[in-house]
């Protein structure tokens, strides 16, 4: 594996994507994936000027097999030299020490997507970030972000504020931060969302609960930690790693308001939402 300089030589034509303030070079064999590549990231490519800080590169099997019909969640295991594996159904990779360089074998732009996904969720954790399963919802440049287990609601949320006019950041994966002074900023990804939104400053993470009548909760951070971390892209499939997540999830409900987000399905819930982002501030 090439544990050089990710940034030297990118290939002509090659996708250059920004998340997060994270900039990727994506080099693909297979010159059909362009279109599709492109159709999952446009609205994140970055400018040409931008320097870039990671680099994936995938080349095609020797059998190519069908890619699968259903994504699965990729399998991390650590590697030789502190490299890290990334296994999935007809895709291989190796992440290089410092997790930005990333040499894939597969097929179709799945491998591509969960690559990058556990790219991204290392990049974070490097600034004290996670990588969060939830909806991200923005309102005069603050966010909330919202968890909870398959079914909990995150997409009919995440409907309703835009039905409402509102922005979505993302209703799959969230990047979040700390910044310089204090403080954690929110962004989206490509998944699930077709255009790309502007970063908002994170002022409270909750988790969610159906009922007839929409309402706004005080959680415990406890509870909302425990529900935050089932929700968390493990960056490193070790003790360190999952210390990372831990300490990070700690420091980012300490910064914001925790919550409980009970709603129906109707205009309420945005009504809720948007009342609270107004009033709410960074503690």
């Amino acid at each position: 594996m090439n544990g050089g300089d990710p940034l030297a030589g990118p290939r002509e034509g090659a996708l250059r994507i920004t998340l997060a303030g994270w900039t990727v070079v994506l080099e693909v064999e297979d010159a059909a994936l362009a279109g599709p590549l492109r159709r999952v990231f446009g609205a994140f490519l970055a400018p040409e000027a931008v320097a870039a800080e990671a680099r994936l590169v995938m080349r095609t099997p020797f059998s190519p097999s069908a890619p699968p019909t259903v994504q699965e969640l990729p399998r991390l295991e650590p590697g030789d030299s502190g490299t890290l594996r990334v296994e999935g159904s007809g895709y291989s990779a190796v992440l290089s020490e410092d997790r930005s360089h990333a040499d894939v074998i597969g097929s179709g732009r799945y491998p591509v997507e969960n690559v990058i996904k556990v790219m991204l969720a290392s990049a974070l954790a490097k600034r004290g970030g996670l990588l969060i399963h939830g909806v991200g919802l923005v309102h005069e440049g603050r966010a909330a972000l919202f968890v909870g287990h398959s079914g909990a609601g995150k997409s009919t949320l995440g409907g309703l504020w835009r039905d409402a006019g509102g922005t979505v950041l993302a209703d799959e994966l969230v990047a979040v931060w700390p910044v310089e002074g204090g403080g954690w900023r929110a962004a989206g990804t490509p998944w699930n969302v077709p255009t790309r939104t502007a970063e908002a400053t994170l002022v409270a993470v909750g988790t969610l609960g159906w009922d007839a009548a929409s309402r706004w909760e005080a959680q415990g951070a406890g509870e909302v930690a425990r529900v935050l971390l089932l929700n968390a892209m493990l960056p490193e499939p070790t003790a360190a790693g999952r210390g990372v997540l831990v300490g990070a999830a700690g420091r980012v409900l300490s910064s914001v308001e925790t919550a409980r987000l009970v709603f129906a399905r109707d205009a309420s819930a945005a009504d809720v939402v948007r009342a609270r982002l107004t009033a709410a501030g960074p503690r």
